[in-house]
């Protein structure tokens, strides 16, 4: 006696017997992409934290910068209180450039990232960059501002 076998086969509607050839290509590509994506993911995972400034527009891109480079080494002497090593800092404007006396100020958001046995650190607030004075640029922690 002869058995035969059924098998079911996908059709469409109409009938017609579906291939799953192209959808396995996709499947495949898919994977393929996702590890790739992974990788570069896991590349990117090792880069320090970025600080989340907050730009509010009114102190030019040059002073903003200015201040910037006021604030490296001083927070190079604060990581070498920690023990810990300075990745980057970061500044945004934070408002309007105000007029004091002879003196601008400015007000600058600043981002600092440290790298400690423990981790990496963010610290971020808001300084008062003052503009003029016979040191060059001066800066005031703005109260309130750390975060």
């Amino acid at each position: 006696m002869i058995r035969r076998r059924v098998v079911a086969v996908p059709t469409d509607p109409v009938g017609h017997t579906q291939s799953h050839g192209p959808i396995m290509i996709w499947v495949v590509v898919f994977i393929a992409a996702s590890a790739l994506v992974g990788g570069v993911a896991t590349s990117t995972s090792e880069q320090p934290p970025v600080a989340r400034l907050q730009y509010r527009p009114g102190t030019p891109d040059d002073v903003v910068e200015r201040c910037r480079q006021a604030v490296i080494p001083l927070a190079r002497e604060h990581a070498a209180e920690l023990g810990a090593e300075l990745l980057r800092v970061d500044a945004a404007s934070a408002g309007e450039m105000r007029q004091a006396g002879r003196l601008l100020t400015a007000p600058v958001e600043v981002g600092v990232v440290y790298s400690r046995p423990s981790g990496q650190e963010v610290r971020q607030g808001a300084v008062e960059c003052r503009l003029g004075g016979s040191r060059g640029v001066d800066l005031a922690s703005l109260p309130g501002a750390t975060r």
